[in-house]
């Protein structure tokens, strides 16, 4: 069947569709668990492009693009247009392109074509998923439950009335002549769908929108030492494990620091607290996240520092992006359009965080970012963060023997704020004179210092063993930069400070400091040198900061928790709270942006300013749970009950339909006025069950008998018909013939009309439009 064109009642329906549409997309915009960061495609796809190609395929077009294939032209330049503004010219187009094209297909075939249309059934279902994610996100952790309790509960109460509301208006486009009857196959629809939606809330868990929160009544204890000859031993694979590239520096003496656990109820948010204070006092370092990676050291950052201030330091760069997606929670799946694989020796890198902290810390250059989910079976473990990557696959000195390259315009622009000295003209010429003097040291002793440290020696050798000289300027003042830092004591006790006031006393006073005095000094003088550079902060994720309590702690970790099983032994790192770093990032051109450890030459920590000679703590998690869990969400009673619904309603209906049919078969042979009414009502129920048009009820028999082409004999049934029900028979004899015509009559309709073949038979005999009729 096709439609001319669209009236009043189309264009409501269109109206509705969009605004249950655009209703989930406000719910997602106003969720307190939810932060989606919409870039340009995401923007164009969206609000743009989708709506466009909507109103495209559904309102009637103007005289000079009535013909669909002017209106498919039209809608194609504009699509085209707007993908590639959204996207540019390569695959990121694409996502749009095809999203619009779908939205236009769709909407057209559902309102001109509505036999075509039916894939339009699936919308339905896909609004009502999205509301059932929100729930899942609402109850993503207390305080967000908290937060959004009055939503989830119209969130609650939205998702079945969006999934009903929602059938029916796509039901009234398909099938329009449905709207012009007494409504009663809609209305059995509606209370099919309002019986499956009622059965949902008397599933759910009462506790489901309320959670609450039982306070941990288990008193306070001290972590308790886990045995060496424990079961929680380094498993033998461990061997295995890979020796790790140069990253913090070590006097090469080995630690043997302890292993501790405490009750995953007494945990407290231990793993929060910072290395300057708090639990330093007891010189142990808390569990904060494993990751799983199949590279290291794997630098995972939350915070990226571009913004030099004349006093201040480095600040966090308020226009960098990566800094928005480290801190926003997302919906579904956020994509890096923009990426392309431009840059050398990069390769994606998957890595698997399970954390105790729910925001996300991300390797530089992330491209696919999942949403957190939340682990019921990891103890405080219980945020699950997933991302790939494009990392530089090894480590950045090695660049020192590639040529020199320029950077392109793009990136000119681009870089500009990484290259900004807003240093007070004293402060510049100290930095600048320290700078100065270091290169020179360097261009002296070059051959000197290189040949004394071995892992130099490895980058500035070849095969033949004759020095290479160097063809990477920029790489070279870095380098020249790190050895100097070999006349400096790296110590993990001191206060992060990041002015320039402190930099200044770390230079030429103190010579000692922690990660954030390397490598904010490393890339302040990096950019005095004209490299463009930014301080990043977050955890490093290294082989060697393993010790032998972190490796058992693993294993035991690694026995507990399903999750982690999924990954080899040595592809699982710890990371504590005494983890947190701070590295430095330049962009060497060719390369893009890379990671540089800023204390690997220094002077290795002594005493307790070593953090690997602290013990290890860990969570020992217990098989029951003394506090209330976050509950979820019932998937299987509730499709179970749902399928039962479906199922039992289903039956219902054609038992329904059988039955009644049967019983106006028999109620027929009486004959007269009434057999002769229920002989009509069987005829209308076994055309509709054949396909045949619904009867309106403002049509008469015979009104309705036009429908049909001449050859059925529908319109001497409706004259026979109309005569049996409203004329007054004075010879019942006469009465009874007439009967017998009707009967004859109807048998030929049925005859003449029905469809051939096995096809037809299955849509006759499973087709429940009859049911209009009740």
């Amino acid at each position: 069947m096709k439609k001319t064109n669209v009236n009043k009642a189309d264009t409501l329906l269109f109206s509705l569709r969009f605004f249950l549409y655009y209703s989930v997309i406000f719910l997602i915009l106003v969720h307190p668990g939810i932060s989606v960061s919409f870039d340009r495609i995401g923007i164009m796809q969206w609000f743009i492009i989708i709506p466009i190609m909507a109103f495209m395929g559904f309102f009637p077009a103007p005289s000079y693009v009535n013909n669909f294939r002017k209106r498919c032209i039209v809608a194609g330049v504009l699509l085209v247009i707007s993908s590639l503004s959204a996207g540019g010219f390569g695959v990121a187009a694409l996502q749009p392109f095809f999203a619009g094209l779908f939205c236009f297909i769709i909407t057209y075939l559902l309102f001109y074509h509505p036999r075509w249309g039916k894939l339009s059934l699936l919308e339905p279902f896909f609004l009502a998923w999205v509301c059932l994610r929100l729930l899942a996100f609402s109850r993503s952790s207390e305080d967000i439950a908290g937060q959004s309790l009055q939503l989830t509960q119209f969130l609650l109460v939205w998702t079945g009335v969006i999934f009903l509301f929602h059938s029916v208006v796509i039901y009234l486009i398909l099938y329009p002549q449905s709207r012009k009857g007494s409504g009663k196959e809609s209305a059995f629809f509606f209370t099919a769908i309002a019986a499956v939606f009622v059965l949902v809330l008397m599933v759910l868990p009462p506790d489901f929108i309320n959670n609450s929160i039982v306070e941990n009544l288990h008193p306070e204890r001290m972590p308790e030492r886990i045995g060496e000859d424990s079961e929680r031993g380094i498993p033998m694979e461990a061997s295995g494990r890979r020796n790790g590239r140069r990253t913090l520096p070590r006097d090469g003496n080995e630690r043997r620091p302890g292993l501790r656990g405490v009750s995953e109820h007494n945990w407290h948010n231990r793993p929060g607290r910072g290395k300057g204070g708090g639990e330093s006092e007891e010189n142990r370092q808390y569990l904060v996240k494993v990751v799983a990676s199949e590279r290291e050291p794997v630098y995972m950052g939350n915070f990226f520092r571009g913004q030099l201030d004349p006093v201040q330091g480095f600040l966090v760069s308020a226009d960098e992006p990566l800094n928005r997606l480290a801190s926003e929670r997302f919906f579904v799946t956020w994509f890096d359009h923009e990426w392309t694989e431009k840059y050398l020796g990069r390769s994606p890198l998957e890595v698997f965080s399970l954390s105790t902290l729910p925001q996300k810390y991300l390797p530089y250059q992330p491209i696919v970012i999942d949403p957190p989910i939340i682990n019921e079976d990891a103890g405080p473990l219980r945020y699950i963060h997933q991302v790939v990557a494009d990392t530089f696959v090894t480590d950045p000195l090695w660049v020192v023997t590639f040529p020199s390259q320029p950077a392109d315009d793009t990136d000119r622009v681009l870089l500009d704020h990484y290259l900004e000295i807003n240093l007070e003209e004293e402060d510049l010429q100290f930095f600048s004179s320290y700078l100065n003097k270091i290169l020179e040291e360097w261009r002296v002793n070059r051959k000197t210092i290189i040949q004394g440290d071995e892992y130099l020696t490895q980058i500035f050798t070849g095969t033949d063993e004759e020095e290479i000289e160097p063809v990477n300027e920029h790489m070279e003042i870095i380098i020249a930069i790190l050895t100097n830092f070999s006349k400096y004591q790296y110590n993990l006790n001191f206060d992060d400070e990041y002015s320039i006031e402190s930099l200044k006393d770390f230079i030429q006073n103190s010579n000692e400091g922690d990660c954030v005095e390397f490598s904010n000094t490393l890339a302040l003088l990096g950019r005095i040198a004209g490299i463009p550079s930014r301080v990043v902060t977050g955890y490093l994720v290294a082989e060697g900061l393993q010790t032998p309590a972190h490796l058992r702690g693993l294993s035991s970790l690694r026995a507990r928790i399903p999750a982690l099983q999924q990954f080899p032994f040595e592809n699982l790192y710890m990371v504590t709270n005494l983890h947190s770093h701070s590295w430095t990032q330049f962009y060497i051109a060719g390369f893009g942006w890379l990671d540089f450890e800023a204390t690997q030459f220094s002077i290795p920590p002594v005493g307790m300013g070593d953090f690997n000679t602290w013990d290890v703590v860990i969570p020992l998690l217990d098989q029951t749970k003394v506090f209330s869990n976050v509950r979820k969400f019932p998937w299987l009673a509730v499709l179970r009950a749902a399928g039962f619904i479906a199922v039992l309603a289903l039956a219902g209906a054609y038992v329904l339909r059988y039955g009644r049919e049967l019983v106006l078969h028999f109620a027929a042979q009486k004959g007269g006025a009434s057999g002769a009414r229920s002989l009509y009502l069987l005829l209308l129920a076994r055309l509709a069950a054949d396909g045949k048009p619904i009867k309106p009820a403002s049509k008469t028999a015979l009104e309705y008998s036009e429908l049909f082409p001449g050859g059925t004999g529908t319109k001497t049934f409706a004259l026979i018909y109309s005569e049996l029900r409203w004329r007054q028979f004075d010879d019942q004899n006469k009465m009874i013939i007439r009967f017998a015509e009707l009967k004859q009559e109807y048998y030929n309709i049925i005859k003449t009309t029905r469809r051939r073949g096995f096809s037809g038979w299955v849509k006759r005999t499973f087709n429940l439009r009859g049911l209009a009729y009740l």
